[in-house]
């Protein structure tokens, strides 16, 4: 053995292992267990950038807007599923691994939490390998949590802590968990430059015209379709500099990033398809689109044409009531705003409908989560001859596009995304996502171009643009 194999752990090693051994001798075994993570022994990760944490973590959850910036490092639970099962089978598991978890004295801001997210339609068929490792839905609860806000820093260390494990085993753990917070090796590659291919307008159209055609026959009331642009670089992703991009020109969305061996699930949505804190349960419609102005009096030209859109404000109110209709069992109490306000971004502007309730006594996070998803924003309505619908004629793998990404703590409490604005990059090939909403009057050549604008944020990250 070297010496470094043979040299005893550290003393904060020891204090932390004995701190998770007093956690378990509570509960008489084997579990997972948190402590609080004095930042200090964190070494120069303890001073990285916002920037640096990005390139390194396993996953990451920032709200620009709230200065909040979420980033884990580290498995010491994963839990997953492999193609075909519903999104409802994770429900028990996390709830069961959060009922047997033991925490001690840990700031609520770097408090433990399962990352994760799910396929848009578990029981579609994977048709790109990239996919496939990602499962129908799965959840990592990080070893080490680096939490930052309002240039406050804490952390957290979450072990699974095995019966008769001894003091010095536990230390040993300890220190390897931390050993994993380390930047990449290697110098930048360098930006890369991408050649984009796709998405293929004539099946697009195809498809609008046959999805008009059902909903004149009244098959359904709105379908959203989704279409996919491929990009490639001669040189590897840059992760951390697209979730860089993303976070400066879309402060208000929720930008996510999610690593699986070398695939990265990357996004910034403006939709929270659910949150759960101190009891209120949130949620944000979002449908009805438009672009952005060249100048004042054209930007608000174009947000008044929304507003006054029968088809924008047709297709708005159908996402509302779904919500309202989800929720209003989960609620004591729910608030729904009379008329949508307008979403502004750079380069582009959406009508939205913020919900608000009490949560009723039981309900956590997974609940709502499970009544809200798919929404008629990226599903359509009626549900299931819509999603038969997408089925038949997208003629792709949307993957986890349109489903949830984000978290949920130990006490049930969370928020998720619908996962929009967001890019699958693996090896050297990205594929990027958007959909737009087909009622009644839309146009084919129109929806394209909401599409397309859709498109247009990640294509300007990946470039640096």
């Amino acid at each position: 053995m070297t010496e470094i194999e043979t040299a005893p752990p550290p003393s904060s090693s020891l204090d932390l292992a004995g701190e998770l051994l007093s956690l378990r001798s509570r509960r008489d075994g084997a579990g997972l267990a948190t402590v609080a993570l004095p930042v200090t022994l964190l070494g120069s990760a303890g001073e990285w950038s916002v920037e640096e944490l990005r390139s390194a973590a396993t996953v990451s959850w920032e709200r620009p807007s709230e200065d909040l910036h979420l980033f884990g490092f580290g498995r010491a639970l994963d839990l997953g599923s492999a193609a075909g099962a519903q999104l409802a089978a994770a429900a028990p598991a996390l709830r069961e691994a959060a009922d047997e978890h033991r925490a001690g004295e840990v700031d609520p801001l770097a408090r433990p939490r399962f990352f994760g997210g799910a396929r848009f339609d578990a029981s579609a068929p994977s048709l790109e390998h990239a996919w496939e490792a990602f499962g129908a839905w799965r959840f990592v609860l990080p070893e080490v949590i680096i939490a930052l806000r309002g240039g406050r820093v804490s952390a957290s260390l979450t072990l699974a802590v095995r019966p008769q494990q001894t003091r010095e085993g536990v230390a040993a753990a300890v220190a390897a968990a931390i050993g994993r917070v380390a930047l990449p090796s290697g110098p930048p590659s360098g930006r890369p430059r991408y050649q984009r291919t796709g998405p293929d307008a004539s099946h697009w159209r195809s498809a609008v015209t046959q999805a008009l055609a059902e909903i004149g026959a009244g098959r359904y009331r709105k379908v959203v379709l989704a279409l996919q642009a491929r990009c490639h670089s001669l040189a590897p992703h840059d992760v951390a500099d697209t979730l860089t991009a993303l976070a400066e020109r879309y402060k208000g969305c929720f930008v996510f990033g999610y690593r699986l061996g070398d695939s990265s699930w990357v996004g910034a949505s403006p939709e929270l398809l659910v949150s759960l804190e101190r009891g209120r349960i949130r949620a944000l419609s979002l449908a009805g689109t438009s672009a952005r102005g060249r100048d004042a009096d054209e930007d608000e030209e174009l947000a008044q044409s929304l507003i006054d859109s029968e088809k924008e404000r047709s297709e708005h109110d159908l996402v509302v009531r779904a919500a309202r209709e989800a929720l209003a069992p989960l609620c004591s109490d729910l608030s729904v705003p009379g008329s949508p306000r307008l979403l502004r971004m750079a380069g582009i502007q959406h009508l939205q409908t913020p919900i608000e309730g009490r949560a009723a006594t039981g309900v956590d996070v997974l609940d709502a989560l499970l009544a809200m998803h798919p929404t008629p924003a990226v599903g359509g309505s009626p549900r299931e001859p819509a999603l038969d619908a997408i089925a038949r004629l997208e003629g792709m793998d949307r993957g986890w596009y349109a489903g949830p990404i984000g978290w949920m703590d130990m006490n049930g409490e969370g928020a998720f995304a619908v996962a929009l604005r967001s890019a699958l990059l693996h090896g050297r090939e990205a594929l990027l996502y958007a959909g737009a909403g087909i009622v009644s009057g839309s146009d084919p050549d129109r929806e394209l171009a909401e599409a397309e604008l859709k498109l247009r944020p990640l294509l300007e990250a990946l470039r640096g643009e």
